[in-house]
C-alpha cells in the first residue's frame, strides 16, 4: 500500500499557519516576483465572493471589496514542506516529495489493522501544526494521489475498480490535445476509456494514451524517488509593515516555539541550540545564535532565553521579518559518581548569565580561562560548558601545597631602594619599612616576535614589621603584585618565612 498526503491550497496555508484572524476572512495569494501570473490561491469565502485564481489583484478587489491581499513567503513554505514530510517520515523511511503541497509514502511491511485510524493519525498530527491535510492509500502512487484528492480527510481505496470508475477523465491531468481528442470520442470519465482495448488505442493515439489507460484501470507502477527528511526545524514569517517594538516578536517567537516543541517531540529531539534572525529595513539582517545550557523542548525555558536577550536589544532600523532555526540533538543523559552534583538548573543560570550580559556587555560575561603563556595574568573570557559546571572539584591531594599569593588588582605602584642588584627597601601607599629577606629574581619574557613584547622580573620579600610580598619590576617601574597569606600553623614562632641566598647578578 501507499500512502499521499495532500495539503490543498499549500502556498496559502503556509502563509495563514501564524494568522489565525485570518481564518474565516476572504484572502488571496499572490506571487511579487510574478506579478503578471496574478491570484495564485484563494481561501474558501474568497471563493464564495467571486474572487478565482489568475485574476489581478485590482480585478480580485474589484469582485471583493474585503478581500485581504498576501504575498508569497518562501521562508513559511520551506517551514511547511519540512514539516510535512517529517510527519510522513513517522510512516515509512521511503518517501518521495513527490509535489509542493503533497509528498509519497511507501507502507510495504507495514502492519495496520486499521488504514482509516492510521490516517486520521496523520491528519489530526499535521492538523495540531495548523495544516490542513487530506490522506489517500490505495495499491500504488497514482492511486493513492487520486484518493487524496477525494479525501475528506481520509480515503482508502479497497476496490480501485469501483473507485475510478465513476471518476472524470480530467482528473489524470491528460494532455490537453488528447483530452480534447477523447471527448469528441464522447469519452468523458475512466469506465469510458477503460472500455476499450488498451492496443487499438495506442495504434491511434500513441503511447501516452496507452499510459492514461494504464492509469485509468489502476494498473500504473512505478517506483518512487526517495528523499531523506532533513532535520531542518525551522520558522519564518514576513511582516506586513515594518517592526519596531518587540511585543510582535515575541508573540511571534512563542507560537513558534509551539510548533517547534511539537515538531522536535514527534522527532524524538530535543534543542541544543536557536539561531534568531531579524532581517532588517535597510536590507541586513541580524543575527544571533543561543546554546541552550540543557538542551530541551520545554518551551517556556527556550523563550526565556529568545525574551532574555530581545529585552536589551536595540537595532539601528526597523525589522521587515524573523527566522528562527532550532538545532536539533538528543536529550542528555548523564550518570554522576556518588560525590558529583550537577547545576541545579542550568537553563536557568543560562538566563542568568543573559540578564548579566544585557547589563555588562557580552565581552564582560563569561569563564575565566589561562591563556598559553607565561605571561602574568594571561586571562581571556570565554563561555561557559555547562556540562562541565558543578562536577566535583580535584582533590586537593592533586595539588602542590604552598602559601596562596592574594594579588591586587591593578598592582600597587612602590619605590625600591637596591644594593647590589638586590631590593633592601620599599616605599608605598599600604607597606613601608626595610625588606629583611628575599627570592629572586624570577624572570620572563615572550612575545618578542610580536609588537606587543613583554618581559618581567619579580622577586619575593620579606619585611621587617612582618609581610610576605611579591615584587615586580617592569622596565624601570616597580610594583607590588601581591602578598601572600602567613605561614601554616606548625612553623617556628619568629623564623623567617623566607630564606635569604645569593641571587645572580641584575
Amino acid at each position: 500500500m501507499f500512502a499521499v498526503i495532500l495539503l490543498p491550497n499549500f502556498r496559502l496555508q503556509a502563509a495563514l499557519r501564524f494568522r489565525e484572524e485570518m481564518d474565516a476572512q476572504p484572502v488571496a495569494l499572490i506571487d511579487q516576483q510574478k506579478p503578471k501570473a496574478g491570484v495564485l490561491e484563494i481561501s474558501e469565502s474568497a471563493a464564495l465572493a467571486g474572487v478565482m485564481p489568475g485574476q489581478t489583484s485590482p480585478q480580485a478587489l474589484a469582485r471583493c471589496a474585503r478581500l485581504t491581499i498576501l504575498s508569497r513567503s518562501l521562508g513559511e513554505e520551506r517551514s511547511a514542506r519540512a514539516a510535512l514530510l517529517e510527519i510522513a517520515a513517522a510512516l515509512s523511511p521511503e518517501i518521495e516529495a513527490t509535489a509542493d503541497g503533497f509528498c509519497t509514502a511507501n507502507l510495504r511491511g507495514l502492519r495496520v489493522i486499521d488504514w482509516q485510524a492510521l490516517g486520521a493519525g496523520v491528519v489530526a498530527g499535521l492538523a495540531s501544526l495548523r495544516l490542513h491535510a487530506q490522506m489517500g492509500i490505495g495499491p500504488n502512487p497514482d492511486l493513492a494521489f487520486l484518493a487524496a484528492r477525494h479525501a475528506r480527510p481520509v480515503l482508502v481505496v479497497q476496490s480501485p475498480a469501483a473507485f475510478l470508475a465513476n471518476l472524470a477523465l480530467h482528473e489524470l491531468d491528460p494532455a490537453p490535445e488528447l483530452l480534447a481528442l477523447l471527448c469528441d470520442w464522447g469519452i468523458h470519465n475512466l469506465a469510458q476509456i477503460t472500455s476499450l482495448p488498451r492496443g487499438d488505442l495506442v495504434d491511434r493515439l500513441g503511447p501516452e494514451a496507452g499510459r492514461l489507460w494504464e492509469r485509468a484501470a489502476g494498473q500504473m507502477e512505478r517506483p518512487l524517488r526517495i528523499v531523506r527528511a532533513a532535520e531542518e526545524f525551522s520558522e519564518a514569517f514576513d511582516f506586513e509593515h515594518e517592526i519596531d517594538t518587540a511585543e510582535p516578536v515575541l508573540f511571534l517567537l512563542r507560537r513558534f516555539l509551539d510548533q517547534l516543541a511539537l515538531r522536535l517531540g514527534n522527532a524524538c529531539r530535543v534543542a541544543g541550540q536557536m539561531t534568531l534572525t531579524l532581517p532588517l529595513a535597510n536590507g541586513s539582517a541580524y543575527e544571533r545564535t543561543f546554546t541552550v545550557p540543557s538542551p530541551t523542548a520545554d518551551v517556556d525555558v527556550l523563550f526565556r532565553i529568545l525574551h532574555t536577550h530581545l529585552d536589551g536589544l536595540r537595532l539601528d532600523h526597523c525589522a521587515t521579518g524573523l527566522r528562527l532555526v532550532v538545532t536539533p540533538t538528543c536529550a542528555e543523559r548523564q550518570q554522576f559518581q556518588l560525590f558529583e552534583t550537577p547545576l541545579r538548573d542550568p537553563n536557568r543560570f543560562g538566563e542568568t548569565l543573559g540578564r548579566l550580559a544585557a547589563l555588562v556587555g557580552e565581552e564582560n560575561v563569561g569563564v575565566v580561562e589561562a591563556l598559553d603563556t607565561h605571561r602574568p595574568d594571561s586571562i581571556r573570557l570565554r563561555a561557559p560548558r555547562f556540562h562541565e559546571l558543578g562536577n566535583a572539584a580535584t582533590p586537593a591531594d592533586d595539588f602542590a601545597v604552598g602559601l596562596p599569593l592574594r594579588r591586587y588588582r591593578p598592582p600597587v605602584a612602590a619605590q625600591v631602594r637596591v644594593v647590589k642588584h638586590q631590593p633592601v627597601g620599599l616605599e608605598s601607599a599600604g607597606v613601608c619599612g626595610a625588606i629583611r629577606a628575599v627570592l629572586g629574581p624570577y624572570r620572563a619574557s615572550g612575545g618578542w616576535w610580536e609588537s606587543d613584547r613583554w618581559s618581567t622580573e619579580e622577586w619575593d620579600v620579606e619585611m621587617e614589621e612582618g609581610g610576605l610580598y611579591r615584587l615586580a619590576r617592569v622596565g624601570r617601574e616597580w610594583r607590588i603584585e601581591g602578598s601572600y597569606d602567613e605561614p601554616l600553623p606548625g612553623s617556628r614562632r619568629g623564623a623567617p618565612a623566607l630564606v635569604a641566598k645569593p641571587s645572580t647578578g641584575v
